[in-house]
């Protein structure tokens, strides 16, 4: 795995995404059936009303149920124009990421390839190790010759440090790997849920414009439009994060780039990078869980541009259920 980021998976679900209007054929005849059935109850009341003389004739709010049931009919462009300025937005977002991603992406190569470098060096040293070990079997009958194995043992001792700081090295390298996979799916995850709940919006929208028609539940279009909008600025906010993020990385890439460097020019330097107890936990890691963190709060961040909590809550509440599953 030597991309930090798929960019073919984000193709798929930007495709998935602007695909989803085709699944809204399921319910759409329910949706058609409560639409007529609330404007004719609509009409009825309305009428009513007329003839017992308690409201004036008035045309203009007879119209709103014809609109809404006009909107239900032309679902698939409606949902098309609504997602006109959404990829604006994103088609923006998205040239600003591409900028960084490409640097980010070389940097990653570079910086995996110095490491392999480094783990070779000291495959390299341990089979010198090997070497020594099979020179002290004799250790005995050398002895009695009165031959000093004091060298040898020191460098043999030298030796079993550096195959200690590999096995350390190893760790950290699992360790890096780990937080490229919380990485990676911090940011799959956001785009997999828009795509979840675009699709649900988009699928049951019908119903929400149709049940507009009643009295009491006379904003529930303007609602579900809310949210629409709150779930597809996801991938909006999700590139500007990653934009934002990127700068933090990039920097945390060309240090370690350039320790990387200098350690496999100078032994000495070698040796005490390999043999270093803080365990190689640089800068460029921190960044990637700070990225990836960032990344879970875009379904709040996305309600203060458009004011909606429902679909905020419903994504902390299946993180407290994955949570929960975890523990």
């Amino acid at each position: 795995m030597r991309e930090l980021i798929d960019q073919t998976i984000f193709d798929l679900m930007e495709t998935l995404y602007l695909d989803i209007a085709e699944l809204t054929f399921n319910f759409y005849s329910d949706a058609q059936a409560i639409a007529a059935i609330a404007m004719l109850l609509y009409f009825a009341l309305e009428a009513y009303k007329m003839i017992a003389g308690d409201k004036t004739i008035e045309i203009m709010p007879l119209m709103r149920p014809f609109a809404l049931a006009l909107v239900i009919l032309l679902w698939e462009p409606f949902i098309e124009v609504m997602n006109f300025p959404i990829k604006v937005v994103n088609d923006t977002a998205k040239t600003m990421y591409s900028a960084q991603i490409d640097m980010v992406e070389h940097g990653h190569v570079e910086r995996l390839g110095l490491i392999e470098q480094v783990a070779k060096k000291m495959s390299e040293d341990t089979g010198d190790f090997e070497q020594v070990k099979d020179e002290t079997q004799d250790k005995d009958w050398m002895e009695k010759l009165g031959i000093d194995l004091s060298p040898l043992l020191d460098k043999m001792k030298g030796y079993y440090l550096m195959l200690t700081a590999q096995i350390n090295f190893a760790f950290m390298r699992l360790f890096e790997y780990i937080v490229i996979i919380i990485f990676q799916f911090c940011i799959y995850i956001i785009f997999l849920f828009q795509i979840i709940f675009a699709a649900i919006l988009v699928i049951l929208g019908p119903f929400s414009f149709a049940l507009s028609i009643f009295p009491g539940f006379r904003d529930s279009y303007l609602t579900w439009i809310g949210r629409y909008i709150s779930v597809g600025l996801y991938s909006t906010i999700a590139y500007i994060i990653m934009t934002i993020s990127f700068v933090l990385v990039r920097y945390g890439q060309e240090r370690e780039i350039e320790v990387l460097k200098a350690v496999l020019e100078n032994e000495e330097l070698f040796i005490a990078y390999v043999g270093s107890s803080s365990g190689h936990i640089s800068f460029y890691l921190v960044s990637l869980l700070m990225a990836a963190l960032a990344m879970l709060c875009i379904p709040v961040i996305s309600t203060w541009i458009i004011n909606t909590t429902g679909v905020s809550q419903a994504f902390s509440s299946v993180a407290r259920t994955g949570t929960g599953l975890i523990k």
